[in-house]
């Protein structure tokens, strides 16, 4: 790690203890997601046929939809590897589990602000691109970019809970982010409020 030795730990969190069984829980949550999204899809088919809009590929198209939640966690790692090469030019490590995906380095330390960034970039940068999606394309193929659309605000449930930890630290507190846990230094001569 690199040096700290000027800072003590004010704050761990880690996701994969088993007394939080919080990852596991946010998992699944954005899995009962997609499943909602399904039903809200074969919804709007059954009202597209009745609004004589064309609909009879609408079936492929959630089973497409699902194929890219399927494939959208690796995308979201991805973009976490990239921010954090863009705010700290260097190289994260990007693990898959059995229940969760991660990006960090234990060589890597963050600002508040770098943090900040290299968190919340997935979740920006995928509804920017998803949304319009949405918007603009015609009717039958909504259930395409809607359902990544609503894993990508789901799934970063626990981006948003590390972010809130992180920014609710002192002002002068860095961060090392090891993948599924943080940990929060700050100045040896500053006190943890």
């Amino acid at each position: 790690m690199k040096n700290v030795y000027d800072y003590k730990a004010i704050n761990r969190l880690d996701l994969s203890d088993p007394k939080f069984k919080m990852l596991n829980k946010l998992n699944i949550f954005a899995f009962i997601t997609i499943l909602v999204s399904c039903v809200v899809g074969i919804s709007l088919n059954y009202f597209l046929r009745m609004a004589g809009q064309p609909g009879g590929m609408y079936f492929i198209y959630i089973l497409i939809g699902v194929v890219l939640c399927l494939i959208y966690p690796y995308f979201h790692e991805f973009a976490h590897a990239f921010a954090i090469v863009i705010s700290r030019g260097k190289k994260p490590c990007i693990k898959f589990g059995k229940f969760a995906a991660y990006c960090g380095s234990p060589d890597i330390i963050f600002t508040k602000a770098q943090y900040f960034f290299a968190a919340s970039f997935p979740f920006v940068f995928f509804c920017a691109v998803l949304i319009p999606l949405c918007v603009y394309l015609p009717a039958e193929y909504f259930v395409l970019p809607f359902m990544p659309l609503m894993y990508n605000v789901f799934g970063s449930v626990a981006d948003y809970f590390m972010i809130y930890v992180v920014l609710s630290s002192p002002k002068r507190g860095i961060v090392v982010d090891c993948g599924t846990d943080i940990v929060i230094y700050v100045p040896g001569n500053c006190e943890a409020n």
